[in-house]
């Protein structure tokens, strides 16, 4: 089954680079479009998008069906809605707003099953809804699952080198606008505030293996950032790509 062998995961391993397209509408044609685009993940964003309970399951049948690895992004550290969204085989979740110490612990207990955390068990798609080897999937789940945090807040970055020592942790994925925006220079991606917070959490990622996150501003910033050490990249959303897209070519249609 695709969910019981995490790609994404193996590639961030070996070192190479992940490119995800973030699904904020909750559709799921726009997800396995996104994965016969080539990207290696596909971020459903239960944050600033409207994925919820009711499109999970869909959405992520969908990924793997484009080829892609599905991480849900939550809202929250909401227990039930990270549940499901594993239950229905996301191979991860991203947590928004991680602030200390705790926070983490708490974003891997979420995702791990015990002795690691505190994930409950159900029969879900993983295991064939009951059909399969539960056994051998909870054996293997824990270090199959991807956990990603937002560093976007000024006191995470203060607190990075306690919470890169956590266990379990896969991505510190960058917050650029809002981590800007928190320390008084709203949308400003590369403040040398942002800047530092972006170093210090490259040096603390090789340190604890933990692949870093950014979003890239351009095809040739990607290949820039790839070389300073940052393996994830969340570099579209489909909502505004669409978006230049049809304005740049509804411009290009003006008469004269």
């Amino acid at each position: 089954m695709a969910w019981q062998t995490n790609r994404m995961k193996q590639l961030l391993r070996e070192g190479k680079a992940v490119y995800s397209c973030t699904v904020a509408i909750p559709h799921p044609n726009l997800a396995e479009i996104a994965g016969l685009a080539g990207y290696e993940c596909v971020m459903l964003d239960g944050e600033h998008g409207t994925v919820s309970s009711g499109t999970l399951d869909a959405m992520i049948l969908a990924s793997y069906a484009g080829g892609s690895t599905p991480i849900f992004r939550a809202p929250s550290l909401d227990t039930t809605l990270v549940k499901q969204a594993l239950d229905h085989g996301a191979g991860g979740i991203l947590f928004p707003h991680i602030r200390t110490v705790e926070d983490a612990k708490q974003a891997v207990a979420l995702c791990k099953y015990r002795p690691e955390g505190r994930r409950g068990v159900g029969p879900g798609r993983p295991i064939g809804y009951g059909l399969g080897d539960p056994k051998a999937y909870v054996a293997n789940a824990n270090d199959n699952m991807i956990v990603a945090l937002m560093i976007e807040e000024p006191q995470a970055v203060e607190n990075l080198e306690a919470i890169a020592a956590v266990p379990g942790i896969d991505i510190f994925n960058m917050g650029p606008w809002d981590l800007s925006t928190a320390y008084g220079f709203p949308i400003e991606e590369r403040h040398p505030l942002v800047v530092q917070a972006f170093e210090k959490a490259l040096k603390l990622g090789q340190r604890h293996g933990i692949a870093v996150g950014v979003s890239p501003t351009s095809e040739q910033d990607a290949r820039d950032l790839y070389r300073q050490g940052a393996r994830f990249f969340e570099a579209v959303s489909v909502e505004s790509f669409l978006a230049a897209a049809l304005s740049s070519y509804r411009k290009a249609c003006n008469p004269g």
